[in-house]
């Protein structure tokens, strides 16, 4: 009997050859589009997908999750910036909107699997499911995938892990996809261009405070803690003759801490809210990226009640409370967490 595949679609082409893959497979698919305006979906994504999957003749459906989409990914990356964090909305989404909603909408519509366009692996063997890096690993999205639940893997399918943009782009142009040069977005989706514009039409107002180095000396003004992250140097307005960046905020005191750029290397970190896919004890040895493009180091991590510790082998720059830290063995994923405080 032939799979029955919810390919999640959101009107570009990466997921809409997916769809076509899985359908050439032999699987029984139909596509799903979040309804999300007014968060960075808009009204031509759901008619391109809606086109594709009529080039295929599979069922579209259409589930509006704005009003929960705002309740959780939207209260969180404001929550994050109240508290002074620096947060990454993308990880959160496909864990609690694209992977647990999305299954949950394949139970009610009948279907055994859901499937995303991201470029990842998820490798079964003896021992399990492994979430795995792309082969193609210039766009290896396994990064925000890193906080799904493990139990939610056994239901998710790939099917872009083994290939590359291009041969994406061929496909989509074999099949007669319209989309086949559609650009893909950079930015995070509801958000635009400047987080702080954002911040702002949500009630962050302006509210000046003090910039200071790490001797406590005052250096300057700014106009709100939140509108700042560490390892930002452009736009401080503090003129000292060197080159300073955000080191640490304070938000009960609305302070911006800034330093030289050396201060800014950190050797420790601490990660709470971990989620693994694989067996690591209580202590263990791996790679660890702390931002999606960041270069993997070499990190011994250990268990400290409800959260890992993470010492460094060489140092990395600007390590940002509320980013994702993802541990690595290799291609395989060990799991992740989200980056509660570190030491430069």
């Amino acid at each position: 009997m032939a799979l029955k595949v919810l390919v999640l679609m959101s009107g570009g082409v990466d997921s809409s050859v997916a769809a076509a893959i899985l359908r050439e497979q032999g699987c029984n698919v139909a596509g799903l589009t979040f309804n999300l305006l007014g968060y960075g979906i808009v009204s031509k994504d759901i008619d391109d997908a809606k086109e594709v999957t009529s080039r295929l003749g599979i069922k579209h459906t259409v589930s509006d999750l704005s009003s929960y989409f705002h309740k959780t990914i939207v209260k969180y990356f404001l929550d994050e910036y109240k508290f002074g964090r620096t947060p990454n909305p993308c990880v959160f989404c496909n864990k609690i909107i694209k992977v647990k909603m999305g299954l949950q909408l394949a139970d009610e519509m009948g279907f055994d699997y859901i499937a995303t366009g991201h470029y990842a692996r998820i490798l079964r063997d003896e021992e399990g499911l492994h979430l795995m890096k792309a082969k193609w690993q210039e766009k290896s999205q396994e990064y925000y995938l890193a906080l799904v639940e493990s139990s939610d893997l056994e239901r998710l399918m790939l099917p872009l892990g083994e290939f590359s943009k291009d041969e994406v782009r061929r496909i989509a142009r074999k099949m007669g996809f319209n989309i086949s040069t559609k650009e893909e977005s950079q930015e995070i989706c509801f958000v635009k261009k400047d987080y702080r514009e954002f911040l702002k039409s949500n009630g962050f107002n302006e509210m000046s405070g003090k910039i200071k180095d790490s001797s406590g000396n005052v250096l300057g003004n700014h106009p709100g803690y939140y509108f700042y992250t560490v390892g930002q140097r452009r736009g401080l307005g503090v003129a000292t003759g060197r080159k300073l960046y955000v080191k640490e905020i304070r938000p009960k005191e609305n302070e911006i801490i800034v330093a030289d750029i050396r201060d800014l290397y950190g050797y420790r970190f601490f990660v709470e809210r971990p989620n693994f896919f694989e067996d690591v004890g209580e202590e263990f040895n791996a790679t660890v990226r702390v931002r999606y493009r960041g270069d993997e180091t070499e990190a011994f991590v250990k268990r400290e009640g409800e959260v890992y510790k993470v010492e460094l082998k060489e140092r990395l720059f600007a390590i940002t409370p509320g980013q994702i830290a993802v541990f690595y063995n290799g291609d395989k994923v060990l799991g992740g967490g989200v980056i509660s405080d570190f030491s430069s």
